[in-house]
């Protein structure tokens, strides 16, 4: 398993470092205003950062450190999450933000990390309205409205 993660991170860093590469191709701008690049080459570097962090971390670390066999029903949560965030791309722009987003919290909250209904309900409305409004309404980012208008 050591093995396995030094593998990754090192895989990681290397697409991070073309990714970045790549990205600065792209006009920058600057943090008030910017341009086509400038998300891009912050992902990028991101991702360098934390891969050769862990990749530097399981260098220095003896082999029974770096990872815990995952727990039994974690490859069918990842799957699970991962068709969810696919069906999220596919209805975001027929049934809007707010209620697509909704969908997705409230079920990776009730399903894939259990929460009372309470929790994941609420949770899902608020982090659903808090998004509209900051992306939206604050920012003026142009949000699908779906047919109910939100």
């Amino acid at each position: 398993m050591a093995r396995a993660q030094r593998w990754a991170a090192a895989t990681l860093t290397a697409f991070g470092i073309a990714a970045t590469i790549d990205a600065q191709t792209l006009p920058f701008g600057s943090v008030t205003r910017p341009a086509a690049g400038f998300f891009p080459l912050c992902l990028a570097v991101a991702l360098t950062l934390v891969a050769a962090g862990v990749l530097v971390r399981s260098l220095g670390a003896r082999a029974d450190e770096i990872a815990v066999a995952a727990p039994r029903g974690r490859p069918v949560r990842a799957a699970a999450t991962l068709a969810a965030l696919l069906a999220y791309a596919l209805v975001l722009e027929p049934v809007g933000f707010v209620v697509a987003t909704f969908v997705l919290l409230a079920f990776l909250f009730r399903v894939i990390e259990p929460q009372p209904w309470p929790v994941a309900l609420g949770g899902a409305a608020a982090t659903a309205v808090a998004g509209h409004v900051l992306f939206r309404l604050g920012l003026g980012v142009r949000l699908p409205l779906g047919p109910w208008g939100f």
